[in-house]
């Protein structure tokens, strides 16, 4: 990247003004294939939120109030200032909270958590804390297709070998870790593809692949 050249976004985001930030995931064709409950008049809060594409979308759905989330970091403070811009051009009323998920408190009827979960070192300790806080939980996560081919419910370890991720799942270990931490498991869906690239690990699917669970406390 040349010096002066603008970092991009973490989440395309369409302006009001009819442009689109240029960012590094494009999750707009992924929203329709989640599982959404009603949102309209609640309270959620968006987990990691990175510049705000969920919280935004919360929001859209006719949420009543939300809080959007990141723990502090350099990445999240420049998340924060492309959150904010896009907050201000949006005309949102979304707010922004720096804080730890496992330092979660106050009450929520609904939580997303999009791509957390593979980037934490205890993924059972974060979903208790979230199930302390909120009624419903919508988890987007990647998966692991690989172990997907599996019948038993399995994570991989530092997946990436690159320390980026903790553990990824098989959609069968997705469901038992969100069972085992305490939520009742409402819809599933199948393996979806979150990112298409051109190198051969996005073409079959050994990258770019992700489940989402919706549950409730």
């Amino acid at each position: 990247m040349a010096p002066d050249e603008p970092e991009r976004w973490w989440h395309t985001i369409e302006l009001p003004d009819g442009s689109v930030t240029d960012a590094w995931w494009d999750f707009r064709p992924l929203v329709p294939k989640l599982p959404w409950p009603d949102l309209r008049g609640k309270r959620c809060v968006d987990i990691g939120t990175a510049d705000g594409f969920w919280a935004f979308e919360l929001e859209r759905r006719g949420a009543a109030d939300v809080v959007a989330i990141d723990r502090p970091s350099y990445f999240q403070s420049l998340c924060r200032a492309r959150f904010e811009e896009a907050q201000t051009k949006l005309g949102s009323r979304v707010r922004y909270e720096e804080c730890d998920l496992y330092e979660l408190d106050g009450e929520f009827d609904f939580a997303f958590m999009g791509y957390v979960l593979q980037v934490v070192a205890d993924p059972l300790g974060a979903l208790e804390a979230v199930r302390r806080v909120s009624r419903e939980l919508l988890l987007l996560d990647t998966v692991s297709l690989p172990l997907s081919l599996l019948p038993a419910p399995l994570a991989r370890l530092d997946a990436r070998r690159d320390g980026g991720e903790w553990f990824v799942f098989n959609p069968r270990g997705l469901r038992k870790a969100v069972e085992t931490a305490g939520w009742n498991v409402e819809a599933q869906t199948r393996v979806l593809a979150d990112k298409r690239g051109l190198d051969w690990k996005h073409r079959v699917g050994v990258r770019g692949r992700a489940c989402a669970i919706l549950a409730t406390a």
